[in-house]
């Protein structure tokens, strides 16, 4: 699966959300939901994908309302996180 500049920023969004601060700043949660928001438009609707762009659409509004949701975002990466070491293990090994 290639990966467009989208998937990228949505993938590396949805990780920092995944991972809030214990002190959240509201001023720079807003901007992560709102990029994370925007590359989900345009993210590759396939594959691996799909769960990731279903993820994004849980990111809270406010960091109060992310803190609710954000088992959720971690699930998703952490499912994405093994599918990508499966896929670039087999690759490291030549494995098709």
């Amino acid at each position: 699966m290639k990966l467009t500049q989208f998937d990228r920023a949505l993938i590396h969004g949805l990780a920092v959300l995944s991972r809030p601060p214990l002190t959240p700043d509201p001023g720079e949660h807003a901007m992560l939901a709102d990029i994370v928001a925007k590359c989900a438009e345009q993210a590759t609707r396939d594959g691996a994908m799909l769960p990731l762009i279903q993820a994004a659409a849980q990111v809270g509004r406010t960091p109060a309302i992310h803190r609710g949701t954000v088992h959720l975002i971690a699930a998703a990466m952490n499912d994405f996180d093994r599918w990508a070491l499966g896929a670039h293990w087999d690759a490291a090994r030549g494995v098709k």
